[in-house]
């Protein structure tokens, strides 16, 4: 269903640092990774792509975020994005 495939560096989408200074927080996934998804999510769905109906975050390495889209021609979208960091 989700073919076409990106690989897209974490940090093109947050400079948010990955724990806070304290104790307490979340899940023991980090910030930094999730905010770069927020971000990348918000932005998709600005362009008007549905999650799980025009692409699927696949998962995320150490420094790297996988999606996955219906149609290859959404992939340029993530290029369009930007850098936050």
């Amino acid at each position: 269903m989700f073919k076409h495939t990106a690989s897209v560096p974490i940090s093109n989408f947050s400079d948010r640092p990955n724990h806070l200074p304290m104790e307490g927080g979340a899940l023991n996934a980090g910030y930094t990774s999730v905010d770069a998804l927020a971000y990348v999510s918000n932005q998709l769905g600005n362009h008007g792509l549905i999650y799980r109906e025009d692409w699927w975050w696949e998962g995320m390495g150490s420094d790297k975020l996988r999606l996955c889209f219906r149609e290859e021609k959404h992939k340029v979208l993530i290029g369009l994005m930007g850098s936050t960091a």
